[in-house]
C-alpha cells in the first residue's frame, strides 16, 4: 500500500500530487536513484533502436503528464537526451514524431530479423522493403559472448579432499577418487534412505540426532 507523503502519491511511473487549489495533478515519477543513462548515441546499434529510446520516453511524458507538467518534463528530457549525446536534430525529429497524428500504414507481409551491421543493414532492408518485408535489426553480440567463461571453477566436479561440517562443531573430512559432487550426492542418499552403515556422516547424524547440511 502506498501512502501520501508531502502531498505526493507515487503509483508505478506516476506521481499524483496535490495542487494549491486542492485539485490533483499527475506527472512522470522517477526513482531518486535513477541515473538517466540510456542507449548512448554513438553506440553500434541501428538508428531505429536509438530513436525508440527518445520516442518511448516522449510517449510516456505525453501519456502521464497533465498540461502543467508536460512542458517541464519535455525540457528535462531534452537535457537528458543531450547528456546521452543525441543531436539537436535527432531530438527535434523525435519531438515532432511524438506529437504527430497516427496514420494508416501498409502491413508488411513478413518480417526479417537481421544482425545489425552499419555498412550492410540499410542496403538489405531497402531491398526487402520493395517486397513489403519489414526488417528488424538485432543488436550485435557483446564481446563477452565470444569469450570463454572466466568463472569456470571445477570445484566439486573433480576428485578432492572435502569437509562436511555438523551443527555440533565437528567436521567430517573425506577423500574421494571420484568427483566430490558425486560423493556428496551419495551421502545425501544414505541420509535420505536411513543407511548409517554406509556413511559416517549419516551414522553421526543418526546417533547424535544432529542436523547436517549437505
Amino acid at each position: 500500500m502506498e501512502i501520501e507523503d508531502g502531498g505526493h502519491l507515487t503509483f508505478l511511473d506516476i506521481d499524483i500530487y496535490k495542487k494549491m487549489d486542492s485539485s490533483l495533478g499527475h506527472r512522470v515519477y522517477r526513482n531518486p536513484n535513477h541515473t538517466n543513462l540510456y542507449l548512448y548515441q554513438k553506440s553500434h546499434h541501428h538508428p531505429a533502436n536509438k530513436h525508440s529510446v527518445l520516442s518511448s520516453l516522449l510517449h510516456r511524458a505525453t501519456a502521464l503528464c497533465d498540461q502543467e507538467s508536460l512542458t517541464p518534463e519535455l525540457t528535462f528530457l531534452t537535457h537528458v537526451f543531450k547528456q546521452n549525446r543525441y543531436s539537436h536534430q535527432q531530438i527535434k525529429q523525435a519531438m515532432k514524431t511524438a506529437t504527430r497524428t497516427n496514420k494508416t500504414e501498409e502491413i508488411p507481409t513478413s518480417t526479417a530479423y537481421l544482425p545489425y551491421t552499419q555498412t550492410t543493414f540499410g542496403r538489405i532492408s531497402r531491398m526487402l522493403a520493395k517486397y513489403n518485408i519489414k526488417s528488424v535489426a538485432i543488436a550485435p553480440k557483446k564481446i563477452s559472448s565470444y569469450m570463454p567463461p572466466t568463472k569456470d571453477a571445477p570445484g566439486l566436479k573433480t576428485p578432492a579432499i572435502y569437509e562436511i561440517p555438523c551443527e555440533c562443531g565437528k567436521v567430517y573430512i573425506g577423500q574421494s577418487g571420484r568427483s566430490v559432487q558425486f560423493r556428496i550426492k551419495e551421502h545425501e542418499r544414505h541420509m535420505r534412505l536411513s543407511q548409517p552403515d554406509k556413511s559416517a556422516v549419516t551414522e553421526h547424524s543418526f546417533n547424535q540426532d544432529h542436523i547436517i547440511r549437505l
